[in-house]
């Protein structure tokens, strides 16, 4: 009877220790297919963001670039007008200076004496 018993169990043993590496194998076969499956899904990521990426930079070069280059001209005329005007009021000033010295001598004393009086008030 007890042969009979320890058959039984070892029986029992070898079925459940085959159960568990029945077990052990699929549930290493899931791992290892999710595994895939999430590895492909960041591969597909990857791939969509760097496309993303590239047309980004096609769009910021096919419009920023025209819009940037618009803007450098502008500045450069406007900093031509801008130096054409102080050319201009510097040719006036050396016109009437030429022409009264002693009003500009004096419109000279006057700004001396008004930019010192600002001065002095702030202290």
């Amino acid at each position: 009877m007890a042969n009979g018993f320890l058959s039984s169990l070892r029986s029992r043993a070898d079925d459940v220790r085959d159960d568990a590496e029945r077990y052990g194998r699929r549930a290493s076969s899931s791992l290892r297919d999710t595994g895939e499956r999430l590895r492909d899904r960041g591969d597909d990521a990857r791939g969509e963001l760097s496309r993303l990426w590239g047309q980004l930079e096609d769009l910021v070069e096919r419009r920023l670039g025209p819009a940037a280059n618009d803007v450098a001209s502008r500045a450069s005329y406007y900093a031509r007008d801008g130096r054409d005007a102080a050319y201009d009021v510097a040719d006036q000033l050396r016109e009437v200076t030429r022409s009264r010295p002693l009003l500009a001598i004096g419109v000279a004393v006057a700004a001396t004496w008004a930019i010192s009086a600002m001065l002095r008030s702030r202290r």
